[in-house]
């Protein structure tokens, strides 16, 4: 079931994954750099965000995220038979696919 509502933990859920990050875009691997407008958020891949299991958050720099908002359909099975999938999300996905065991 889809929440628009983060837990009460938000903040300390949000800054444990920038730091397993080492506070850099899993993506781009920019750093956090206001200056830069690289500011580190912590997307939820699957939309839902009360599920904050760690494959479904992702640290990413706010050009990632707006980039890859909406975009990612955790769901759609044929990811791995059709699409080369990138180094970033491989652990994500192998994360949610394991979650369905």
């Amino acid at each position: 079931m889809e929440s628009n509502h983060y837990p009460e933990d938000w903040p300390e859920i949000a800054k444990r994954i920038k730091d397993a990050a080492g506070w850099k875009c899993e993506r781009c691997l920019h750093p956090h750099d206001l200056e830069t407008d690289h500011v580190l958020t912590v997307h939820h891949l699957d939309g839902n965000k009360s599920n904050c299991a760690d494959w479904n958050l992702a640290a990413l720099c706010q050009r990632c995220h707006l980039k890859i908002q909406g975009r990612v359909k955790m769901d759609q099975l044929f990811f791995l038979e059709v699409l080369t999938i990138s180094p970033w999300f491989k652990p994500h996905y192998e994360g949610y696919l394991e979650s369905l065991k």
